[in-house]
């Protein structure tokens, strides 16, 4: 069961959804629906989907708690968070600083380098002034990925194995983005769901073709998903301490989906990045993360709700002691 939600607190519930990440809106909007048809059941419930990067009029209500459900640019960088404290909204999810952290690889990957996690080296970059192939290669090796640093979903990810094809690649990236360079590891992708704090099941990926990218994750069929995963026990409980230690000190709250890397030759484990709005499709991981732990849809929901309420009427009582 979910947590009891404090109805005082949570009189409704308003899902915003869509924005304008055309590459991810199609997620976004699947998404939103699961958490939509969940939340109908537990509170009034309202789906607003945006079409523009603003929070829209009708979303500022002080009796709601606003659930974001939503991929890209905007809704998952910060931009939205920002506009809903500045509005003093109560919202489920990681406030507009960790977002924005959460959402740029390279500097998440600082952050928890900094705390003991293990990460891939790598290399930050816009291609107009990107390093030589040849540096690259030099300092990370011939087997690369290239991937936008600030984009999710595994879209516009390249992988390299020549110098030659490293340089076609560059030549050929978006200029107005971002990208970073990482040597490519052969290894097991591993992703984790955190709520409240604390890490629960792991799932193990195994694309069916070639890497975990947009097609491997989203589409039926294109990745088998084993929970829980098949992995040394010391290992899992390695990966759930790293990341419970990356939501804190990215300084996260209420849920994140982690993802890392499992070098079985080796036993070590590789941090790659974190979702601070993790997909909600009947695909996707997070859910399944959480079923596995033994907690269904609905009691995720109602306490993800509890927590953005349990926030409010701490905020309302401090302000009273104040007065």
């Amino acid at each position: 069961m979910g947590k009891m939600i404090n109805r005082k607190y949570a009189r409704e519930v308003i899902i915003l959804t869509g924005g304008n990440s055309s590459s991810e809106k199609e997620i976004s909007l699947l998404s939103s629906e699961t958490v939509y048809q969940v939340c109908k059941s537990i509170l009034p419930t309202t789906k607003i989907v945006l079409t523009r990067d603003e929070l829209p009029k009708e979303a500022i209500q002080e009796d709601a708690i606003i659930f974001p459900v939503a991929h890209g640019e905007f809704m998952e960088d910060g931009g939205l968070q920002a506009a809903m404290e500045t509005e003093g909204l109560t919202f489920v999810g990681s406030d507009s600083k960790a977002s924005a952290l959460c959402m740029n690889k390279s500097l998440a990957k600082q952050i928890v380098s900094k705390a003991g996690i293990p990460v891939i080296d790598g290399i930050k970059f816009v291609p107009a002034s990107a390093p030589s192939p040849h540096s690259i290669i030099s300092m990370l090796g011939h087997n690369l990925f290239i991937k936008p640093n600030a984009r999710g979903s595994s879209i516009d990810t390249h992988v390299i194995s020549s110098e030659m094809e490293l340089r076609l690649t560059i030549h050929r990236l978006n200029e107005d983005v971002e990208y970073i360079v990482e040597r490519r590891i052969d290894g097991i992708d591993l992703t984790v769901a955190i709520l409240d704090g604390k890490a629960l099941e792991i799932v193990e990926v195994l694309p069916k073709y070639g890497f975990l990218d947009y097609r491997n994750k989203y589409t039926p069929g294109y990745s088998s998903r084993i929970h829980p995963a098949r992995i040394p026990e010391d290992t899992k409980n390695t990966v759930k301490r790293y990341c419970e230690i990356a939501f804190k000190c990215c300084g996260c709250r209420d849920w994140a989906r982690i993802d890392f890397l499992f070098q079985k030759n080796t036993g070590k484990v590789f941090f790659l990045e974190i979702n601070t709005i993790p997909g909600m499709t009947q695909n996707s991981f997070y859910p399944m993360s959480a079923s596995t732990a033994g907690i269904d849809l609905p009691a995720l929901v109602s306490t993800l709700i509890s927590l953005a309420a349990n926030r409010k009427e701490a905020k309302v009582n401090s302000m009273d002691g104040l007065s």
